[in-house]
């Protein structure tokens, strides 16, 4: 996130007021920017990470979070296509809210699959991202 990027400002703006519109906006924190050990921090108390850019080029969050042994649920498009493998590491959806929810919902559901789903996603990140296989 940089401020300095209107359009960054106005999306962050836009998702605020869908979070209100909800009635949801109690129960959502927007964190921007964080550092290293915030990032740690937010991914060993989540289930999932979502990564909902179309068409985003390689991205390094989905590694992140399958690095921190969490399932991806990502749009079925660019860059995750390549890092996430579907129903295994996470789940490539197409990009809508029911797609989404529904890939959601599977990983809130069964707790003992999404920790699983997770643990073969940080042996995926392992097998094919680490600092080894990149310098082949």
């Amino acid at each position: 996130y940089d401020p300095a990027l209107q359009e960054n400002v106005e999306h962050l703006d836009e998702l605020k007021a869908l979070a209100k519109a909800a009635g949801v906006a109690h129960a959502v924190t927007f964190v921007p920017n964080f550092s290293a050990m915030q990032r740690r921090a937010l991914l060993s108390r989540c289930v999932a990470v979502v990564y909902t850019p179309q068409d985003e080029h390689f991205g390094i969050v989905p590694l992140e979070a399958m690095a921190a042994a969490r399932p991806v649920v990502a749009c079925a498009s660019g860059g995750p296509r390549e890092t996430v493998v579907d129903s295994r590491t996470g789940y490539l959806c197409e990009p809508t809210a029911a797609a989404f929810a529904d890939a959601l919902e599977r990983l809130l559901d069964e707790p003992a699959a999404a920790r699983a789903m997770g643990a073969a996603a940080r042996a995926h990140v392992a097998a094919k991202f680490s600092k080894h296989e990149f310098g082949r």
